[in-house]
């Protein structure tokens, strides 16, 4: 499944922030789904496959989550979880909780290595793997969702961790010390048919989605404030239409007899 390549639209990030060639999910994918218009047309088009967006397209996650709405796929989520999501949080969750997250996040949306996301929000130093030069769904802030209380993911976060931590041990250790291939590897394993806490990961992984296509975190949010927009070449808000998108006429002159446009 193609990829979104990187993006002409961003400066050239410093070498420091650079730790291997691109390596991006199928975003592109995703915007068509949370953004109805065409997406702008580009100059270039380097497509990359992933296993893991292979996966998540495969599952109709995206569609699902594009329908659903976050907050309703995560409250799916917990209905199949039990008395685990009400468990003491030391029993489910590692100490390091936000920063194993954030490892998540970037497994799903790889970006490039950076210390604050875009509202300025502190990351682990060992969360971002840096498999891809352009922001990602850490910098995008999906931790901030993640704990958005109208979002209710905190419940769903320890029996997740659980999971998430006992498909990283086969692959050599905690999720958050994994390099790339073995997160990815892990949440393979996770998102396989088999797992019978697939639906966990489903909800899971439709965060960084959200923060990253959907720039969630940010109020009218265009390619020039939201780092998400602008990897994906989508001009965000426009509450008065795009200028370079118009017929340029008024295509209806009659109205119906509510004073809509026929």
């Amino acid at each position: 499944m193609p990829r979104l390549p990187t993006s002409g639209l961003l400066p050239r990030p410093q070498a420091s922030a650079i730790a291997a060639p691109p390596r991006r999910l199928a975003v592109a994918e995703v915007a068509r789904i949370v953004y109805v218009a065409k997406m702008p047309p580009r100059s270039e088009i380097d497509p990359i496959r992933c296993a893991v967006a292979e996966e998540l397209s495969r599952r109709d996650l995206l569609d699902r989550s594009a329908r659903l709405g976050l907050a309703a796929m995560i409250t799916s989520a917990l209905s199949t979880v039990g008395p685990l999501a009400f468990s003491e949080p030391a029993l489910a969750a590692v100490s390091q909780t936000d920063a194993t997250l954030q490892a998540f996040f970037d497994t799903i949306i790889p970006g490039r290595r950076v210390s604050l996301t875009e509202a300025g929000n502190p990351i682990d130093p060992q969360a971002i793997a840096g498999v891809d030069r352009e922001p990602g769904a850490v910098e995008a802030d999906s931790l901030l969702i993640a704990h958005n209380a109208k979002i209710g993911f905190d419940t769903l976060a320890p029996p997740f961790l659980a999971d998430l931590a006992a498909k990283a041990a086969p692959q050599g250790g905690p999720f958050l010390l994994l390099d790339y291939d073995h997160r990815e590897a892990a949440c393979l394993a996770g998102l396989d048919f088999n797992n019978p806490d697939r639906l966990l990961w489903e909800a899971a992984a439709a965060i960084p989605f959200t923060a990253f296509c959907a720039a969630a975190n940010v109020v009218n949010a265009t390619r020039a404030n939201s780092v998400g927009l602008r990897v994906m070449g989508h001009p965000g808000a426009a509450p008065n239409g795009y200028r370079n998108y118009s017929y340029r006429r008024r295509l209806a002159q009659e109205r119906t007899r509510t004073g809509s446009l026929r």
